[in-house]
Formats: C-alpha cells, sequence, structure tokens
C-alpha cells in the first residue's frame, strides 16, 4: 500500500475544525461552511461536541426535499462521533472510514479535545502526492538506467566493430589471430 507507516493522522488531517450550536439552521451551518471552506462542522450542546453534518447529510435532506431555512442541524446530523488520535497511522484511518462508511474522520487529542478532521479528500490528496513523489523516483531510475543501457550498447558496437575488423584483419593476413580469443573471453 502507498501510504504504508509513512504517515500519521496528524500529518494529514484539517486542523480548522468549525463548530456550530445544535439550534443552528441548515441554511446558516451550510453559510458557514462555504465561509470556512469545509465540509463539515462539529455540532456542540453547551460546549459539548454532540454530532456532526457533512456535505452528505446536506445532500441527503436536500433530496428529502427538507427546508434548510427551518431544519436544525439536530434533525439532520450523525449523533454518532467516530474519531482517532492523532498519532493513529493513516492506514489504520483508512480502515476506521471504509468501515465505517464515512468521509469524514474527526480527530481528537489526548485530553479529549477534538482537534482536526481528516476527509477523504485530504486523503486523496496525500496520495496522490506521494504518487507524484514517486512518480518522479521512477522517471529518474528509469533515465538513468537508459543512460546506462545506452553506455551498454556503444560499447557492444564497438566491441562487434573490433571483432570484425579483427577479422578482416585475420583474413588479409591468412591467418588467425590471438586478439580474436581475446575479445570473446
Amino acid at each position: 500500500m502507498l501510504v504504508e507507516e509513512k504517515y500519521i493522522v496528524a500529518d494529514v488531517m484539517s486542523k480548522v475544525l468549525v463548530d456550530v450550536a445544535l439550534e443552528t439552521t441548515a441554511r446558516d451551518a451550510a453559510e458557514i461552511m462555504v465561509e470556512n471552506g469545509v465540509s463539515s462542522l462539529l455540532v456542540k450542546e453547551n460546549g459539548s461536541a454532540v454530532g456532526i453534518v457533512t456535505d452528505r447529510d446536506f445532500t441527503e435532506s436536500s433530496a428529502s426535499g427538507k427546508n434548510f431555512s427551518e431544519l436544525k442541524l439536530k434533525d439532520m446530523m450523525t449523533e454518532s462521533i467516530i474519531s482517532v488520535d492523532p498519532k493513529v497511522s493513516l492506514q489504520e484511518a483508512i480502515e476506521v472510514i471504509r468501515s465505517n462508511n464515512i468521509r469524514h474522520l474527526l480527530v481528537k487529542s489526548n485530553s479529549g479535545d477534538f482537534i482536526g478532521v481528516i476527509s477523504v479528500r485530504d486523503i486523496l490528496s496525500t496520495l496522490f502526492e506521494e504518487i507524484k513523489e514517486r512518480n518522479a523516483k521512477l522517471k529518474r531510475k528509469v533515465n538513468e538506467l537508459e543512460k546506462f543501457y545506452k553506455v551498454a550498447i556503444d560499447r557492444e558496437l564497438v566491441m562487434v566493430k573490433l571483432k570484425k575488423r579483427i577479422h578482416e584483419l585475420e583474413k588479409r593476413l591468412g591467418e588467425e589471430s590471438d586478439l580474436s580469443q581475446l575479445l570473446t573471453e
């Protein structure tokens, strides 16, 4: 796998974690998401996290024909908050995301505070950069091999020409030379 143990969640997560009140309307929440360039919001009540609302929740609510000006986040959010430690490997975080069929995974510190979120988009961006880096390395290695191959071919051509020239000289002299044997060894 590309990510192996190279990355941990802290390397990839977004540290921008916007929270909103439980009674916030979907319309206001959507505006907050756009203003902050985020695709999820942490929903709080009395200072404690009670859920998460994501772009997927908005899509599902919209498909149900709900009025965003009246709809409260408490009626559309996901109440079960799934989170990981920032020191968890990216590979483990991907497994949590896959096994829970989610696209946003909250990141929680040892002290119990939510400190970020990692999204499928964050993971894809990281993997894309990793692939670009690996492709660049492979291209450099291919270029090195092509140069080596060209040198080897050039040397082989020189040897073939040299053998041919020795054979021509042997024919002229009418005898076999020890040079021919040395070159074939």
